[in-house]
């Protein structure tokens, strides 16, 4: 076997096992985090769902930037300093704090932001490939980030208290600032990605990541949803129904 096919191989292997440990893992995490039933002593298990869902989106622009996988690092880094300087001046996002223990910090940041945005990024890109029309990443993924947003931030600033804001908005208290920073960040992102994206070469790997963004919106609408923030929901089904119009057959596993 040539190791160009092995390398193939293996990466089809790789992400089916894990995609399988993160499906149970966000199944569980949906019954726990949705109904706010998650022990202090099993706050970790957030940790480790964002590594696994930010190492899943990776094996995906893994194999659509071939010649551009320092993408992936360079979004993990970024965003962790694209946040500290956010956290630290205001400049970007808003003034906010962070609350909760997220673990190993980082420039003043918590080191889960780096794979958190893989996730966002890598989903939003998978979600944008159901569309076809020039230009399409530059316009779509930071878009695609924002919805998340719509679904993220009212849960980890109203529900979770994971960090706090400074200013009052009118989406659910979050600065209008907040969003605009999300999507020239990801637009940062997308237009770096634009110049080096290939066609998937897994088809289920695309097709999984596109799950993966209908999953985030179903877990935060899900648990903003059961918190009392009804007007989230709408946002996390939004997504769903677009997958459903826009979906494509299922093709082989690789082409």
């Amino acid at each position: 076997m040539e190791d160009h096919q092995w390398r193939k191989n293996g990466m089809f292997i790789f992400q089916k096992y894990l995609w399988v440990f993160f499906s149970v893992w966000f199944f569980i995490g949906l019954i726990l985090v949705g109904f706010s039933i998650l022990p202090p002593w099993l706050e970790w298990a957030n940790t480790v769902f964002l590594f696994a869902s930010g190492l899943y989106a990776s094996c995906y622009l893994w194999t659509v930037l071939p010649k551009g996988r320092f993408i992936i690092p360079f979004i993990f880094f970024g965003s962790i300093a694209i946040e500290s300087l956010g956290t630290h001046t205001g400049l970007i996002f808003g003034e906010y704090t962070y609350e909760a223990d997220f673990g190993l910090m980082f420039m003043g940041v918590p080191i889960t932001m780096g794979p958190a945005w893989l996730s966002v990024i890598g989903a939003s890109l998978a979600f944008s490939r159901l569309f076809s029309f020039p230009h399409r990443t530059i316009i779509l993924v930071p878009l695609f980030a924002v919805w998340l947003d719509l679904a993220i931030d009212p849960v980890a600033a109203n529900v979770k208290s994971y960090w706090i804001w400074a200013e009052d908005g009118l989406y659910y208290n979050i600065p209008s600032q907040n969003f605009l920073g999300w999507y020239l960040t990801a637009l940062l992102f997308a237009v770096v990605i634009s110049k080096f994206e290939q066609k998937a070469t897994i088809a289920e790997l695309e097709r999984n990541n596109q799950y993966l963004f209908l999953m985030l919106h179903i877990l935060f609408s899900f648990t903003a949803f059961n918190s009392g923030l009804y007007g989230v929901l709408a946002v996390g089904l939004s997504s769903s129904i677009c997958y459903l119009f826009l979906r494509k057959p299922h093709l082989s596993l690789r082409r």
